[in-house]
């Protein structure tokens, strides 16, 4: 009880408190981790944006594929990797790892299809360099 108040309003008070701190405990449980950035970035971390999400759009073309991602903090972020005369592969990892040209079918179903659900995060650096995307499967439940 708060001794200057005293009675059912310092109660209240008391309650209204315990609620607030719990509160922001269960927000902070429920906040995403801080990610570490994969080896491939190459840009200083304060010059580096994540978009972490799952995608809802993937437009592979010969010399450009587009992304766009849902992220989890409810934003909607497109991300263009220029490949000219060559495959995005080598922009992308899958769960942090390298990413051979001929690991495609583990983000697409079909050629140029991209399995549903994907989760991917985007490293994009403000120097205009291609971003690297690691992609992630669906989450479960």
């Amino acid at each position: 009880m708060v001794p200057w108040l005293g009675g059912p309003l310092s109660a209240v008070l008391e309650l209204a408190t315990l609620a607030l701190a719990a509160l922001v405990v269960m927000a902070a449980a429920q906040a995403p981790p801080r990610l570490r950035p994969p080896d491939a970035v190459q840009c200083a971390r304060d010059h580096l944006t994540a978009y972490v999400g799952t995608v809802i759009r993937y437009q592979r073309e010969r010399d450009r594929t587009s992304i766009r991602i849902r992220t989890d903090w409810d934003t909607i972020e497109d991300v263009s990797i220029r490949h000219p005369g060559s495959d995005a592969a080598r922009w992308f990892l899958f769960d942090g790892k390298p990413f051979p040209a001929a690991d495609m079918a583990l983000i697409e179903g079909r050629t140029g299809q991209l399995r549903a659900g994907m989760r991917a995060a985007a490293w994009v650096c403000d120097g205009g360099d291609n971003p690297i995307v690691d992609w992630n499967p669906p989450r479960e439940g």
